[in-house]
Formats: structure tokens, sequence, C-alpha cells
């Protein structure tokens, strides 16, 4: 009865495991979570969204690109804020730009309560097999 209750609790915790690992395996998903975050305001949701080159994390651009993200989440919810809130968020099929599907775009259109909408294109890369937003390509 031991093993069998050792057996199914490790068979939980992979489940569990395996379900925490997923979350950011597509860039739709990403997509998602971003436009949830800026809208919201959470900066630090979106700065851990962020893909910053070890070159740019020694240079002090990780610093000035993290402090332009926060300004930006604030004005992304005041913007929704005035607007009324998101009503829906409408996604693009995601394009790929490349043969190995490591780097793409996903056209966003989001619409606030008051019929307002704005479109960005959310540009995405590949690093160890989970998806980032990339800032500047």
């Amino acid at each position: 009865m031991k093993q069998l209750t050792q057996y199914i609790s490790i068979f939980f915790l992979t489940l569990f495991a395996i379900a925490c690992s997923s979350g950011e395996s597509s860039p739709e998903k990403v997509a998602e979570k971003y436009v949830s975050a800026i809208y919201s305001g959470d900066a630090d949701a979106v700065i851990k969204m962020i893909y910053f080159p070890e070159e740019e994390k020694s240079s002090g651009a990780s610093t000035m690109i993290t402090g332009k993200l926060q300004d930006g989440a604030k004005r992304a919810k005041a913007y929704a804020e005035q607007h009324g809130g998101i009503d829906k968020v409408e996604y693009k099929p995601t394009k790929y730009l490349n043969d190995d599907k490591s780097r793409a775009i996903i056209e966003i259109n989001v619409i606030f309560k008051d019929n307002a909408n704005k479109n960005e294109d959310l540009k995405l890369t590949k690093v160890d097999g989970n998806w980032f937003i990339e800032v500047g390509f």
C-alpha cells in the first residue's frame, strides 16, 4: 500500500511539473500573457517575458529597456482604464520568420469597451525552448 501511494504521488508530481513547465511553450501563450500583463500595468511580468541578449545584459541597455517597459506598462494601464477596459483581444495566426520556427510575429488587435482599438505586432524569439518577446529586431 505504501508503494502504491508513492507511485501515485510521483505520478501527480510529474504531471504537475509538466503542466507548469509548458506555460511558455508557444508564442501564442506568451502573447496572451503579455497583453494581460501590459494592460494591467504589471511591468515585472512583462520584463520577465523580454529576451535580453547576453551582450545587452552587461552593457546597461537592459536597465534602460526595463525603465521604458515600466513606464510603458503604466501608460498602457492608464490607456485601458481611459477606454473602459479591454473588451476582447484578437490574435492573427502566428507568422514564423525562419525555417526552424525560432522567431515569430503575432499581430494583435486589442479592442476596448468604448470600441477603441490598438493594433500591435508582437515579435518573439525562442531561446532554450522558451518563447520571449524581442524588443527591436
